[in-house]
């Protein structure tokens, strides 16, 4: 799964043109050429995974409208009725009528061009464990989370799923004993605090070390010169061109 030149990996789909975490977004990142695609998701009242960012639905979805509701938390709404909502209205009135899709959609149609890059919101370890092992997805997903108790637990549960720890602010030592309790092969961080430092250390451990949110080509460019294995873009087309990265 992973290649020696640094990867572009489309930040919830191709996002800074199509709205985020629909099915739109991800296959305008597969047309882009996008290494992986990441995506977000939370467990509806029900127990579905749905591909969801936010912690409630006002910004990306059609509730206020629809039901007069403001700040609703994502996971508070069942499954039947979370998928009534209009999820692609607010980027452009072009993408009216898109919907959440659940997490199984997501990766259904991410899989068939790319490799998802699936990180945790909330919903437990045991549900996302299951899911892929059951569509045998396994060996051809990455997950990760801020939540490292989350990613330590889904490797006591599989050992062969890739992990990713995410994070940010100063890298210190002691993250790196950290990490290696998540059984994480992955480190991915804020590209604001990425030091030639932190790069020597990740790498030392045998670790990729992937950054988020570049959307600059110049600051794209200066932190592949840098090391970094990987980068997190809401513009994969533009910045696999600027890089003059081919696939």
């Amino acid at each position: 799964m992973f290649q020696d030149s640094p990867i572009v990996i489309a930040h919830r789909g191709d996002s800074a043109t199509h709205p985020e975490n629909t099915l739109p977004a991800f296959r305008s990142a597969i047309e882009a050429k996008a290494d992986m695609i990441e995506l977000d998701y939370y467990h509806s009242r029900d127990g579905i995974p749905f591909t969801f960012h936010d912690s409630t639905l006002d910004r990306t979805t059609n509730i206020t409208q629809k039901l007069g509701l403001t700040k609703v938390p994502a996971g508070s709404l069942t499954w039947n009725e979370l998928k009534t909502l209009d999820a692609g209205l607010w980027k452009d009135k072009q993408f009216q009528g898109t919907k959440i899709p659940t997490l199984l959609e997501s990766l259904d149609t991410i899989q068939q061009g790319s490799v998802t890059l699936i990180e945790r919101k909330k919903g437990d370890a045991k549900t996302a464990v299951a899911l892929l092992q059951k569509h045998k997805l396994v060996a051809d997903v990455v997950v990760q989370a801020f939540d490292w108790d989350y990613l330590t637990t889904c490797h006591k549960l599989c050992p062969d799923l890739i992990l990713g720890a995410l994070g940010g602010d100063e890298f210190a030592q002691s993250d790196i004993s950290k990490i290696k309790l998540t059984g994480a092969q992955v480190v991915g961080w804020s590209y604001k605090d990425v030091t030639p430092e932190m790069i020597k250390l990740v790498h030392a451990q045998g670790w990729k070390l992937w950054v988020y949110t570049v959307n600059d080509p110049a600051e794209a460019s200066k932190l592949v010169t840098a090391g970094i294995d990987g980068i997190i873009t809401d513009t994969p087309k533009q910045i696999r061109s600027v890089l003059n990265l081919t696939k």
